[in-house]
């Protein structure tokens, strides 16, 4: 048996949860609401229920629990199968100089790409929009994992502006059963898309003729419309290692998303799957088969991504 059939007969056997799209959408709005009162309270919790924040464990209703405001944009992914959803979301919170960190700044220090001029610091307290993603877990109708990415200021080419410019896309519809891809197809999107930055790679992605890639608001394919990472990697003549993914597939909206270490995988062990590098996670959209949008949250460095690795589909 494949380790994706036994991950989803373990979803199956879960015969008290409900893990429908409704039911999973009802979750997903109430932690968003709960992150808005500042309240963990609000929300069914399972005993053991793990909390991350950019990679480091925290007790629940710490960290951005208690400085949220109002969401101003939100992309969400439902898995009925794995009994999760992934949001990414552009987020109000007061700006204070002790939590936006040290952080990466502008490029990365990647060759090729330009970078950015810092941006003026808003004066304490100032309401201002931050990026954010988190993915949830139910078992038993609980939240079970809560996985979060915060990107603020001093992040990599930070502008949530440009974020809440593009609110016009389409991420929500419900496709018809005839226009949507494979599951398989969509979860080999977001695990090879990663592969492609490593020279020597032998996989493949099918991407739209015109395809674009936001990364922290910044549009990375603004001259070229060309979302292949070998395209990138071969204009900047660095191989780049990621670390291992943990993927979820929303078939019926034709999205994926991959949480994983970028550049996690050069220092990735036994003891450390993911590596350490920058806490990141790209949201794919497909139509007709083909990747035709690409928004990634990317975090600060971290020293993990703080969860075991799960079985690839």
């Amino acid at each position: 048996m494949t380790a994706l059939a036994l991950l989803l007969l373990g979803s199956l056997s879960n015969a008290s949860a409900d893990c429908s799209r409704g039911r999973l959408e009802e979750l997903t709005e109430k932690y968003f609401e709960s992150l808005t009162a500042h309240s963990a309270a609000m929300l069914p919790l399972a005993a053991d229920v793990k909390f991350t924040e950019n990679g480091v464990e925290r007790k629940i209703g710490e960290g951005f629990w208690q400085t949220a405001g109002k969401p101003l944009l939100r992309r969400t992914l439902i898995d009925t199968a794995k009994c999760s959803t992934a949001v990414i979301a552009v987020v109000e919170e007061p700006y204070d100089s002790k939590t936006v960190g040290t952080g990466m700044g502008g490029s990365m220090g990647a060759p090729g790409v330009p970078a950015a001029k810092p941006r003026p610091k808003p004066a304490e307290g100032t309401v201002r929009p931050i990026l954010f993603a988190v993915r949830l877990k139910v078992e038993n109708d609980k939240i079970s994992e809560v996985e979060t990415i915060v990107a603020r200021e001093n992040e990599f080419m930070f502008n949530p502006e440009v974020v809440l410019s593009t609110k016009d896309q389409d991420w929500e519809t419900i496709l018809p059963p005839e226009k949507r891809t494979p599951r398989k197809v969509l979860a080999d999107a977001a695990n090879h898309y990663f592969d492609l930055f490593k020279e020597g790679s032998t996989v493949s992605v099918p991407f739209a003729e015109v395809c674009d890639r936001w990364e922290n608001g910044f549009l990375a394919t603004g001259q070229d419309h060309d979302c292949s990472p070998v395209t990138f990697r071969k204009r900047i003549g660095v191989s780049m290692d990621h670390g291992p993914r943990r993927v979820l597939v929303d078939t019926e909206r034709g999205l994926s998303i991959g949480f994983m270490m970028f550049g996690g995988g050069a220092s990735a062990n036994k003891d450390n799957p993911t590596g350490s590098g920058l806490v990141d996670c790209h949201m794919f959209r497909m139509r007709d088969g083909k990747v035709d949008l690409i928004h990634s949250i990317v975090g600060p460095r971290a020293q993990t991504m703080g969860w075991p690795l799960e079985p690839i589909e």
